[in-house]
């Protein structure tokens, strides 16, 4: 009887969470991280005050929490994403087709209010950065499996150190995604992207 008590306690604790989540993302999308308070958040998922507390210690971690979220979503999609290619295909237009995906996602699917406040949080250190940093590692070692495979189908040059090139792509998208974050809304993230990409590409090319 306590099992079934502490199960149904923690099954309703984390559709609480999940409701949280689910308003908080809603009125970030739609008012932007700065115009929305934890008493709006609460309002909108009918949960009190104290609920939001039980799981979050702020709106930078419940931010976090959101991202973590968005993460695991990423990997996902972006794994499916890459199967759509034939082992035949040019690296250089998986990588253009990934930049784009990259930058799709960001605009479309996280929003320019999460991810300005994710760089925020990630220069501030307020909150723990893990998630964050695991998931450029994973797109990091993206970049490095799709310049090896150009190298290996002769398309890049032989001479290329695969780690450092996968290196200077990560630190562009993370530039220009910031130049976004500042300029916005008259950047377009995408177009930019895939502007200097197609530089690095025949920078890179044979």
């Amino acid at each position: 009887m306590e099992a079934k008590k502490i199960s149904a306690k923690k099954i309703q604790g984390d559709e609480t969470k999940k409701k949280i989540c689910e308003n908080a993302a809603l009125l970030f999308k739609e008012y932007g991280y700065d115009n929305v308070s934890v008493d709006s958040i609460v309002e909108k998922a009918g949960i009190s005050k104290g609920g939001f507390y039980v799981h979050f210690d702020s709106k930078d971690s419940l931010t976090s929490a959101l991202i973590a979220e968005y993460v695991s979503k990423l990997d996902l999609s972006y794994k499916a994403f890459l199967e759509t290619f034939s082992d035949s295909t040019k690296a250089s237009v998986i990588l253009q087709s990934f930049v784009g995906k990259i930058a799709d996602v960001m605009t479309d699917s996280i929003g320019y209010s999460l991810i300005k406040i994710t760089y925020r949080i990630q220069i501030d250190r307020t909150i723990s950065t893990g998630t964050l940093l695991s998931y450029s590692r994973e797109i990091y070692g993206v970049f490095i499996g799709l310049i090896q495979q150009g190298i290996r189908q002769g398309e890049f040059k032989a001479e290329l150190d695969a780690k450092m090139t996968a290196d200077q792509f990560v630190t562009v998208l993370r530039g220009f995604t910031y130049e976004w974050c500042i300029r916005y809304p008259e950047f377009h993230l995408k177009d930019e992207l895939l502007r200097h990409f197609n530089l690095l590409l025949f920078g890179i090319s044979r």
